[in-house]
């Protein structure tokens, strides 16, 4: 340990921010979390995290991280009542092409999104070497000899001067609600370039008790949206404490009702009514709640002239992905992962940025093509449009989502990539590009021709 490695500061305590403090806990001698909220000191949900009450996704990739720093944690989900769900053996998946055969691809932990924070933070807390500040905001930076020294910060809600808090490395992990643009204006540095599109999609989301007894042979339903047909996705999946989250999709401002009758009416127009079937009768746990910030945006950090030493931002500070596709918490996985690797590989603090932003980005490469090669197929998308290119990929994709739903291998590959196990480019290796030219797919009629 040098004295360049005494303090770490990560400011935010979402799941990226939770990560990466946990990272540095290895390479630092204190790491402070500084974080806006007032934490409960059990599972509760908290206003830093506006999507707490959606349909989360945790694929196995981000998983298989978060277990790795954590070890223990699957366990701990587990005895926590989360249920697990093959994908797609457990589910009824209707995709843009059609219905998808169950074949065993891979598996989720459906937990709710504020279990996974307390748990993830619980395990934190433990840490001997980190703590967090919690109801405390940060007003800005520090900085001095073209370095980052450390952040100002100030009980939340108050109008008081901010307090110095000196750091040898400064993280932001604050989300889309990120203040780095301004701050560094502030301390001198030139605006950064900003990429958004925007598929003016928005959703709704509630809990329901799951009857008792029943057992219809599926665990979960994701019946998607037929771009630029059909507008409409809803998702219905189990979490602990025997209910099920149900989040509805629509783009193009379609978007779903918050109000009971509203809310039904827009499970039925999906391309099956099976959701609406399932959910009628059953019994509402929380009321309809509702969320519209899910643009795609990129904030260009690693194409900036000048760029302030021993300052890193991570998650969804520097690029969040439509919700939609459930990228965000694994892709923040992977960041810490990249984090620990470049502490790992050079103890050059002054340096590290650069090299962390790099690999940042290109673990978000993969996700950002899938979720704006998506959202550009609706015309009303705002800040692009689908150029010939996208439109070809997306014409070769939607082949292979059709031969996904028939051909177990193709399926694997293809759940890979919504997974992050593998990158988009794996679609077009030799095995799929054959039986993407050459098969020819008989699409199931429907449920009833989906056994496991």
């Amino acid at each position: 340990m040098t004295r360049s490695r005494e303090h770490a500061v990560v400011i935010g305590g979402s799941l990226s921010g939770l990560l990466a403090a946990r990272v540095l806990a290895d390479h630092f001698a204190e790491v402070t979390l500084v974080e806006r909220d007032r934490l409960a000191e059990a599972v509760a949900s908290r206003p830093g995290l506006g999507q707490a009450r959606h349909l989360h996704v945790l694929w196995n990739r981000g998983l298989e991280i978060a277990e790795g720093l954590f070890p223990g944690l699957e366990d701990e989900l587990l005895a926590a009542g989360v249920p697990e769900v093959r994908v797609p053996a457990d589910m009824l998946w209707l995709s843009s092409a059609g219905w998808r055969r169950r074949f065993a691809s891979t598996r989720l932990l459906t937990f709710s999104r504020d279990l996974l924070d307390w748990s993830v933070r619980a395990r934190l807390a433990k840490i001997g070497n980190v703590r967090v500040l919690a109801g405390r905001e940060v007003t800005g930076l520090l900085a001095g000899g073209g370095a980052v020294t450390g952040v100002e910060t100030r009980e939340r809600g108050t109008a008081e001067a901010g307090e110095p808090l000196a750091a040898d490395l400064v993280l932001d992990a604050t989300g889309r609600v990120s203040k780095t643009p301004a701050w560094l204006e502030r301390i001198g540095y030139p605006a950064v370039r900003q990429t958004l599109i925007d598929p003016l999609l928005g959703y709704a989301s509630r809990n329901y008790a799951v009857p008792p007894g029943f057992d219809p042979g599926w665990k979960a339903l994701y019946f998607q949206a037929k771009p630029p047909h059909t507008t409409r996705t809803g998702a219905l999946f189990p979490q602990e404490g025997g209910r099920w989250i149900v989040s509805l999709f629509g783009a193009a401002e379609d978007y779903p009702p918050t109000d009971e009758d509203g809310f039904l009416e827009f499970a039925k127009s999906l391309r099956s009514p099976l959701l609406y079937e399932t959910i009628r009768d059953a019994e509402p746990l929380t009321p309809i709640v509702s969320y519209r910030r899910t643009s795609n945006h990129r904030r260009h950090y690693e194409r900036m002239s000048t760029w302030p030493k021993r300052f890193l931002v991570t998650g969804d500070a520097l690029c969040a992905f439509n919700p939609l596709y459930g990228q965000g918490m694994t892709v923040a996985a992977k960041s810490a992962l990249t984090l620990d690797a470049c502490l790992r590989a050079d103890g050059d603090l002054d340096a590290l940025a650069r090299r962390f932003h790099r690999r940042a980005v290109r673990n978000a490469a993969g996700p950002w093509l899938v979720a704006t090669g998506e959202d550009l197929r609706y015309s009303t998308t705002k800040g692009g449009t689908a150029g010939v290119q996208t439109r070809v990929l997306n014409r070769y994709v939607d082949r292979v989502q059709a031969l996904a739903n028939v051909d177990p291998r193709v399926c694997g590959r293809f759940v890979d990539v919504l997974g992050l196990t593998a990158q988009p480019q794996s679609l077009f290796l030799p095995d799929v590009l054959w039986r993407a030219a050459t098969a020819r797919t008989r699409q199931p009629a429907g449920p009833a021709d989906l056994a496991p």
